[in-house]
């Protein structure tokens, strides 16, 4: 056999081998499988859902008469929050007033109320504050305006007969509210509803506003509204007297649906 021909067949032997070594028995090693993508960690939730009912409402408008200088407020209570959730805080800003103090709302008194004190002003104009509550990261915001009118205060004088005589009164028949003659107050100017006007006195327990219809007898009546501070968002009680002039018995009547400012 010439010698190529060897060699052709030992080239042939050894590729033959070659191939029995590379598919025999041993099974080929799987390819790795791709790692696996990571878990993206969870987010942050968000803090919980609630909501914020403010005091007196966007209208009517006649509601909410400020005179430049002089302090006023809004009612802030706070709805729909879970319990446990947390501890809701206000915080507020102004156009055209300084808000002056905030009282937070909590578990035991969950009505708040901002304060503020109306820029001077020489013209009539309309100004707004902004209310937000913030609870571990949820937020919600509500926006009020007011009427400044350039005027001076020259309703309380008017208010203090009425005043005085109210006081006396609850002192003797309702002592369990606890105003009596010794009861410190804050007077505080708010709106003339038509022909009724109207005169704001603020203790650390209670916010009384006095009413008064301008008219003659038999229609000369005179009201009280007594609202709980940090309870209630709206007066409780009210009690009318028909006619100041022929002193008709004070009776209970239905207390207004909304604070007067």
């Amino acid at each position: 056999m010439p010698p190529h021909r060897h060699f052709v067949t030992a080239l042939s032997l050894f590729v033959a081998l070659a191939l029995v070594a590379c598919t025999g028995g041993a099974s080929p090693t799987p390819a790795p499988s791709p790692s696996p993508l990571p878990t993206p960690s969870p987010s942050s939730s968000p803090g919980p859902a609630f909501s914020i009912d403010v005091s007196p409402p966007e209208l009517p408008v006649e509601i909410r008469l400020v005179l430049p200088g002089e302090e006023s407020s809004f009612l802030v209570r706070v709805a729909d929050l879970a319990p446990g959730a947390g501890a809701v805080v206000i915080s507020a800003t102004a156009v055209g007033a300084e808000v002056t103090r905030i009282m937070q709302p909590t578990a035991e008194k969950p009505v708040g109320e901002v304060w503020f004190v109306a820029d001077p002003t020489t013209e009539e104009t309309t100004d707004s504050v902004t209310i937000t509550a913030g609870c571990r990261g949820s937020t919600t915001t509500v926006e009020r305006t007011f009427r400044v009118f350039p005027m001076a205060d020259e309703r309380g004088q008017d208010a203090t007969p009425h005043f005085e005589r109210w006081i006396a009164w609850l002192a003797a028949t309702h002592p369990e509210l606890g105003i009596d003659e010794s009861t410190e107050w804050q007077p505080q100017f708010v709106s003339t509803l038509l022909v009724v006007s109207h005169y704001a006195y603020y203790s650390d327990e209670w916010e009384l506003t006095v009413a008064w219809h301008n008219m003659i007898p038999p229609d000369d009546w005179s009201e009280i509204h007594l609202r709980h501070r940090g309870v209630d968002l709206s007066p409780s009680l009210a009690f009318r007297q028909d006619s100041v002039t022929d002193g008709t018995a004070p009776r209970a009547v239905d207390p207004p649906d909304v604070v007067v400012r």
